[in-house]
C-alpha cells in the first residue's frame, strides 16, 4: 500500500545541516492504521508531508498502490495527490464561506468528477454531522469542524489518509469520539490511516506504533 525507500530530507544552510527524516524505509499495508508517535523535531510532520507529496525529499522513494509519486511532474502529481490521498489537519482548514456540505465535495469537484451524493450522505451520518451539513464552519463546535476535515479526507475515497495531530485542538472528550469515528470510518470503507500523535493513549489505539528521534525510526512495534 505505502512504501518509502532511503527517504531523506535534508536542510542546509551555510554552516549547517539539519535531517528531518534521514534515511527512512517504512511499509504499511492496505488497511492498516499506523501511529507516528516522537518529541517535537523529530521528523514526523516532515514525513508526512514527504508521504503526502507536500515536500520534495532530498534523496529516496515513496510508493503509493506501486507508484513513485515523486517519478512523476508536479501536474500529475497534483492529481495523484486529489485521487489516492486524503488529509487531516489539526487547524481543520475549511473553507469558512461555503457550508459543511461544500466544503466535503470540493475536492472531488476541484477534480471534475460526478459527486457520488449517496456516499457523502452516508459519510456524513456515520461521523454523525449529516444534520449539520448547511452550516457555515463558523457554526460548528471544534470537533463538529474535525468530523467535516475527516469526510472530506474520505470523500474521494482515497488509498490512504494522513492524519496530522487531527485532536491536537480538541478536549480529550471531543477527542476520544474523533478518533472513534475515524477508526470506524477508515475500516468501513477500507482505508489505510498514517496518523500523526504526540498522545501515547491515542497511540495505543493502533495497529502499529512508529517512534521517531532524530529523523530516524528508532523503535516500532504493534
Amino acid at each position: 500500500m505505502l512504501k518509502t525507500k532511503q527517504l531523506k530530507k535534508y536542510f542546509t544552510g551555510k554552516e549547517y545541516t539539519v535531517k528531518a527524516v534521514d534515511d527512512i524505509n517504512l511499509v504499511v499495508d492496505k488497511g492498516e492504521f499506523v501511529a507516528i508517535v516522537g518529541a517535537s523535531g523529530s521528523g514526523k510532520t516532515t514525513l508526512l508531508n514527504l508521504i503526502g507529496g507536500l515536500e520534495q525529499p532530498t534523496e529516496g522513494k515513496v510508493l503509493i498502490d506501486n507508484t513513485d509519486i515523486f517519478n512523476m511532474n508536479e501536474t500529475k502529481r497534483t492529481i495523484f495527490r486529489r485521487r489516492k490521498i486524503g488529509f487531516v489537519f489539526q487547524s481543520y482548514n475549511l473553507i469558512p464561506i461555503i457550508n459543511a456540505w461544500d466544503n466535503i465535495i470540493l475536492p472531488i469537484e476541484l477534480d471534475g468528477r460526478e459527486v457520488d451524493e449517496k456516499y457523502i450522505t452516508d459519510l456524513m451520518k456515520t461521523l454523525k454531522i449529516y444534520d449539520r451539513r448547511e452550516h457555515l464552519p463558523n457554526a460548528l463546535s471544534g470537533g463538529q469542524k474535525q468530523r467535516v476535515a475527516i469526510a472530506r479526507a474520505l470523500a474521494s475515497n482515497p488509498s490512504i489518509i494522513l492524519a496530522d495531530e487531527p485532536t491536537g485542538n480538541l478536549d480529550s472528550e471531543n477527542s476520544e469520539e474523533v478518533l472513534h469515528l475515524l477508526k470506524k470510518t477508515v475500516k468501513l470503507y477500507n482505508q489505510t490511516l498514517l496518523l500523526i500523535t504526540h498522545d501515547e493513549k491515542i497511540a495505543q489505539e493502533a495497529d502499529r506504533i512508529v517512534k521517531l528521534k532524530d529523523g530516524t525510526i528508532v523503535e516500532e512495534g504493534r
